[in-house]
């Protein structure tokens, strides 16, 4: 597992762009607000067509930030159920290069990276006797990880099957307050993670 500090710089890294992005949105959408008051635009479209670059980047911009912290909180499982996937008995293949002994074997190797994010989170939960639904922000990674992959899959609809509580062709929508809360939440949960798997260390 990576130095915490070096996650919290990751994370400000993603803060920072989310501020530089909308702050130049702002700043452009000031601008053409400013025209349409003067009269700039003529056509029955212009004004909104104006608006439309900005308001997309802003858009792209959550997404990006959704993309980017559920990937830190995938590594980051990934990495501490490593060291516990090895000598796990419940996956049969080869679990490393190193234990294959043939060439014909390679595609067989099933690394923890090939694993679902629920078995990840099983093997953390099982070993290390850490439920991870009760650290803090792990609703919101969760909501995180769901928002992620229905943009990835579905151009951000809610899958009826498995979100709960979602409407036919329910959509994720996502502005300012989600971003920066979204943010807020991932480090939260990445340092109450860190938090209880150091307390298992020192006992």
């Amino acid at each position: 597992m990576g130095n915490f500090l070096i996650l919290d710089i990751e994370i400000q890294a993603i803060e920072e762009f989310l501020t530089k992005t909308l702050e130049t949105v702002d700043t452009e959408v000031t601008h053409i607000f400013s025209q349409e008051k003067s009269g700039a635009f003529t056509g029955i479209d212009d004004f909104s067509n104006a608006l439309f670059f900005p308001l997309s980047r802003e858009a792209i911009s959550f997404r990006a930030v959704f993309y980017e912290l559920n990937a830190i909180v995938e590594w980051e499982l990934q990495s501490v159920a490593s060291k516990v996937y090895k000598y796990s008995l419940r996956f049969k293949p080869p679990k490393s290069f190193a234990d294959i002994t043939a060439l014909d074997e390679v595609s067989r190797v099933k690394l923890v990276y090939d694993l679902p994010f629920n078995e990840i989170c099983k093997l953390i939960t099982d070993y290390y006797k850490i439920n991870l639904s009760t650290l803090y922000g792990f609703e919101q990674v969760q909501f995180i990880r769901q928002s992620t992959n229905a943009f990835k899959h579905r151009k951000g609809f809610k899958d009826i099957r498995r979100d709960k509580g979602s409407k036919l062709l329910e959509e994720f929508r996502m502005n300012r307050t989600d971003a920066y809360q979204a943010i807020e939440s991932t480090k939260g949960f990445l340092k109450a993670l860190w938090k209880a798997l150091d307390s298992l260390e020192s006992l």
